[in-house]
């Protein structure tokens, strides 16, 4: 497995810009669907309903077009409306594609098994995510600890730049496809933090360089550390992040370097074993 330690992904998987970016000088760009799907994203963990007010200001749409594209949604199933409250929940259509996603994603019915066993024998918590936009989104977690337990989900994002997760999908990157990342994250980021950050990432990639594993230390909890190995699929179009977290008294950066980034370099080549064919 020796040719996939340090996998590079396609120019396809660069950094999507905005769909206002988009809805400029691309005749195949469809500017009114990418704004109802904003309106789905809006939602997050937690938000059982949202008004329109709340949507516009989240999707940064004007509030006229947010009530049509709601009152769309709702007639299609991917919004319930309550007439009580005048908001929006999701609705049923938004479960049937997600669940249809992950039956789909044959990696996590092979990967599942793996992973628990990593987790069981490193007390420590497993975990695949799939990028999408500026976040990682989990696909599949594993708990190995009675005491401890990653409060994340399935279906939850996490962000790029601090997590294992993400740096992982990063270090699979070309530095060509890594450029608008890095400028995206500068543009939303305080002019006195952005800098620090980008070398944080930047030595993370190093790290990789020199491993064939990222760290996040303290990055994105101060009380967990984790480590973190790509996962490109054999026809180079999908590129997940796998990682195993602990608490900062268990995983300490010497464990993470000598035994758990080295057994995520096994994990991850038995994933690729098992899955030939199909991912």
């Amino acid at each position: 497995m020796a040719r996939r330690s340090r996998p590079r992904v396609a120019a396809s998987a660069r950094l999507s810009s905005s769909h206002r970016q988009r809805e400029t000088g691309d005749r195949q760009f469809v500017a009114a669907l990418a704004r109802g799907l904003a309106i789905l994203r809006c939602f997050r963990l937690g938000d059982r309903y949202l008004g329109n007010q709340e949507i516009a200001k989240r999707a940064g749409l004007p509030k006229p077009t947010v009530s049509r594209l709601t009152y769309t949604l709702t007639r299609m199933g991917f919004l319930q409306h309550s007439p009580t409250r005048e908001e929006y929940a999701l609705g049923p259509g938004v479960l049937v594609l997600g669940h249809a996603y992950l039956a789909a994603m044959k990696v996590r019915e092979v990967a599942r098994p793996l992973m628990q066993e990593l987790a069981d024998y490193a007390q420590a918590t497993v975990a695949l995510a799939e990028s999408d936009g500026q976040r990682m989104v989990i696909v599949e977690i594993c708990h190995g600890s009675p005491t401890y337990r990653l409060r994340l989900e399935v279906g939850e994002r996490v962000p790029h730049n601090s997590t294992a997760l993400g740096r992982a999908f990063m270090a699979a990157l070309s530095d060509e496809q890594r450029e608008p990342w890095f400028e995206q994250l500068q543009s939303e980021l305080p002019a006195d933090k952005s800098a620090q950050v980008v070398e944080e990432i930047k030595r993370s990639l190093r790290e990789y360089e020199k491993f064939g594993f990222v760290f996040s230390c303290g990055d994105w909890s101060p009380e967990t550390f984790a480590v973190g190995v790509p996962l490109v699929s054999a026809d180079r179009t999908h590129t997940l992040g796998l990682s195993c977290s602990g608490p900062v008294f268990d995983m300490t950066r010497k464990r993470l370097t000598t035994e758990i980034g080295p057994r995520m370099l096994q994990l991850r080549d038995q994933i690729y074993q098992a899955v030939q064919g199909f991912f």
